[in-house]
């Protein structure tokens, strides 16, 4: 400090009554490094009387060091005073000893925690002390003092204790990075071993299934997770969007955004087409111009037992979200017939209209007509989640090839359920059709049309696919994700070039009919590993214009076929197959298995008085009617079944105001509820069911021959591996969100038998009354897990 600086200081202080300042370096400091220990001799240069302040709690994996611990590693840098604490951000065990009307505190701390404590306590220190530390206190920013650990980013509490748990690094290697997070090697021994047993593999507790002793460790977070809706119709997929509008709209109202709460970090995540962005027509049946799309009208061209079968169920919904049930719908059923010559392409006649339209120009209004706020029209609100997905978009899904496990559909009944457990334990899932295995491999569409055509998502499909050297563009330098790609281009190439014009129009009609399959390159695989090299065909699906609109029955199976009969299904890098037939056999304990799984399913049926009869949707909603009733009681049965559309199905037309609930304390109650994220209790009410159908897929999934994996016990432990790995570097990373997502899987998977339930596949594909579903036991908790090594 230079001489004048000093002096100013004396003189403002003996303005008040102020006599001593404390400041204090508050933090967890697990442990402390380099550049935490410069940053508090920083501190103590300002100020007479400095200390550390940090307390005692240990809480794995981003605590682990006691203050005993962390009291001598921060005395190894040659700070002295250091305190335990209950608050570092009070510090009352360092402050009692002091005048609280003669002594001023002041905290050192980063920019992210000023933002977070500033008010009407703390505030910023600007060199003058005038309130004593009982009344308020000072804030002064910590310098920055960067510092890097070879390999592991710039230091930081997590960056050390990665690399120093890092027990892939040799002894000298660690050493070396040991003297560059502390300056020197005191106190090795502690920290070295505290943090490689902390991030030690815990592939011994997967193999023995011991979850409990690893799910005790995981942080918790809070159960909302779910995006809050505040009204608005739009949502945005990226900050980058989202920004742009907001500034557009300041500028328009003549202000500018200084400053965004959420920060940086890109927290969008949902998708922004309905039913989670806007909505879709309010007709099922053809609207506006034939062949156009008008506004949003996802079910364009929907005609006939399509289109009424989806109206029905919706108005069905609304009904009942009314308090209401229909008995009849009085002959509407007649559009299934009366709908099937509805134009799909504008006439000649109605062309020219449009044309002569587009050329006048609008008149302009001296006295436009505004509506007034009482003659606004209340319209229904156009996020209607995750119900509207399951009852709405699921025959399309299923109709055409996706794949959904049978608790996803809330149309099917518990009678369906049942019947489900008994087929599958009987062995008999495959009555309808051939049940096939869910291969795990890097997903492709492919169709044909002269030349390969390939497409990895809508886009492409709209685009018309990419041809070879597009696909090879799309994956260069990306390894063996390259090649798994451009070697499986050049193999299906010369197979299905191979076969005769007529073959190929009867599967790919020109270019419309895509492929669904999966390539199976062992040096990319993902969880499962299979020893060969598979090009795998699941489906041929007929698409319009990005969208499927029908399938190719057994088209994957024909296609494999014509294939192997021109002697073309072993190519250079590939073998060509189609969907792998697998053979259910039935379990051995029927007689115990059966009334275990229907005895769980009648246990939560019980809770709601649901009958066979019932769908899955109503346990749903009457989880959310005894909610309200519970809550919010005394309500009559239309306020109830509009606060259950708002809460359970998202709907938020019912309005929480005066006009829709006038007892204050109703109103009060229901705007609290009104804040949490209801999302979490959708899932929340699913899991029972995810857990029974994943339970009885392990049990089914043992009795199951024929998976293509041919070294089963090799593929099996391999998995344990990835999972085992997966974990280890999750709990090193010191990701909450992370630990939490898995400790979730960890939980299912005990739920469900263990790691013990492992099998060489992802599971099992079957046909239910026309539609496509897979049983899975361990791989989809499994899967998450190996994918946060990854993402």
């Amino acid at each position: 400090m230079s001489l004048g600086n000093y002096l100013v200081d004396k003189i403002l202080l003996e303005e008040t009554n102020i006599k001593t300042i404390v400041a204090i370096y508050p933090g967890r400091f697990q442990p402390m490094g380099a550049h935490h220990a410069k940053t508090f001799k920083w501190l103590q240069s300002k100020f007479k009387e400095a200390y550390v302040g940090t307390s005692d709690k240990v809480n794995l994996p981003k605590s682990p060091f006691s203050f005993a611990e962390k009291k001598k590693i921060i005395n190894s840098h040659g700070i002295k005073n250091v305190v335990k604490v209950k608050n570092p951000y009070k510090a009352e065990e360092i402050l009692k000893k002091y005048d609280p009307k003669t002594t001023a505190a002041v905290f050192m701390v980063g920019s992210k925690d000023a933002g977070r404590l500033k008010g009407k306590f703390f505030q910023d220190w600007k060199g003058k002390a005038e309130v004593g530390y009982e009344d308020g206190a000072y804030l002064i920013l910590a310098p920055h003092v960067s510092m890097n650990v070879p390999g592991y980013g710039e230091m930081s509490g997590t960056a050390i204790r990665k690399a120093l748990g890092d027990r892939e690094l040799s002894k000298t290697e660690k050493l070396k990075v040991f003297r560059g997070i502390f300056g020197h090697t005191k106190n090795y021994d502690l920290i070295v071993n505290k943090l490689e047993k902390l991030n030690e593999t815990i592939e011994d507790f997967c193999a023995n299934s011991k979850i409990l002793d690893i799910i005790s460790e995981a942080s918790k977070t809070g159960t909302n997770q779910a995006d809050v809706d505040d009204g608005p119709r739009h949502f945005y997929g990226t900050q980058k969007a989202y920004r742009k509008d907001n500034k557009e709209l300041a500028e328009k109202m003549g202000m500018a955004v200084i400053d965004y709460i959420a920060g940086e970090e890109e927290f969008f995540q949902h998708k922004t087409y309905f039913p989670f962005g806007p909505t879709g027509a309010v007709s099922y049946f053809p609207v506006g111009v034939p062949g156009a799309m008008g506004g949003t009208d996802y079910l364009k061209d929907r005609i006939g037992r399509d289109a009424y079968d989806r109206w029905s169920r919706w108005a069905k919904y609304l009904a009942q979200s009314a308090g209401y049930d229909f008995i009849n719908y009085l002959g509407a059923d007649l559009t299934i017939t009366s709908t099937k010559k509805e134009p799909k392409k504008l006439d000649k006649e109605l062309k020219k209209v449009q044309k002569l339209l587009k050329k006048q120009k609008m008149p302009k209004f001296e006295n436009p007509i505004v509506i007034k706020k009482d003659m606004a029209v209340n319209t229904i609100d156009e996020n209607l989640g995750q119900w509207l997905v399951n009852q709405i978009l699921l025959v399309e899904g299923g109709a055409y090839g996706h794949m959904s496990h049978p608790f996803d559909d809330r149309g099917l009944t518990f009678g369906d359920f049942k019947n489900i457990i008994d087929l599958a334990l009987q062995g008999n899932l495959d009555l309808e059709k051939a049940a096939t295995e869910k291969t795990d491999g890097q997903n492709l569409f492919i169709s044909w049309n002269g030349k390969m055509l390939a497409a990895r998502n809508t886009g492409d499909l709209k685009k018309g696919g990419m041809d070879y050297k597009s696909v090879a563009s799309k994956f260069k330098g990306r390894g063996n994700i390259e090649k798994a790609f451009t070697f499986a281009m050049k193999d299906l190439g010369k197979a299905i070039g191979s076969l005769n014009p007529k073959q190929q129009e009867k599967i790919f009609d020109g270019g419309n009919n895509w492929v669904n399959m999966e390539i199976m390159f062992p040096a990319s695989a993902n969880v499962i590993t299979y020893d060969a090299p598979y090009l795998q065909f699941h489906n041929v699906l007929q698409y319009k214009d990005g969208k499927a609109i029908g399938s190719v029955i057994d088209g994957a199976r024909i296609l494999a076929g014509m294939i192997a009969q021109t002697n073309q299904s072993v190519q250079k890098n590939f073998s060509i197959i189609g969907p792998k037939v697998l053979k259910i056999n039935p379990h051995q304990d029927y007689s115990a298995k059966k009334p275990y799984f229907t005895g769980k399913l009648n246990k939560l049926m019980k809770k709601f008085n649901m009958k066979d009869t019932s769908t899955f949707a109503e346990y749903h909603q009457a989880w959310w009617e005894n909610f309200v009733n519970k809550n919010i009681k005394g309500i009559d049965n239309t306020i109830k079944m509009g606060l259950v559309k708002r809460w359970a199905f998202f709907d938020k037309s019912f309005r929480l105001d005066k006009k829709t609930l006038p007892n204050e304390d109703m109103l009060k109650k229901a705007k609290e509820f009104d804040k949490l994220k209801h999302a979490d209790q959708v899932k929340k009410n699913m899991q029972p069911f995810e857990t029974l159908f994943f339970e009885l897929g392990a049990e089914v999934l043992k009795n199951v021959e024929g998976f293509l994996a041919a070294n089963p016990d090799k593929a099996i432990q391999n998995v344990r591996k990835q999972v085992a790995k997966a974990i280890s570097d999750v709990r090193k990373g010191g990701d909450l969100k992370k630990l939490n997502r898995m400790t979730q899987q960890l939980q299912k998977i005990a739920a469900i038998g263990g790691f013990k339930t492992i099998i060489p596949s992802e599971g099992l594909v079957f046909i239910y009354k026309g539609n496509t579903y897979k049983l899975t036991g361990a791989f989809a908790p499994v899967n998450q897990i190996a994918g946060m090594m990854t993402f």
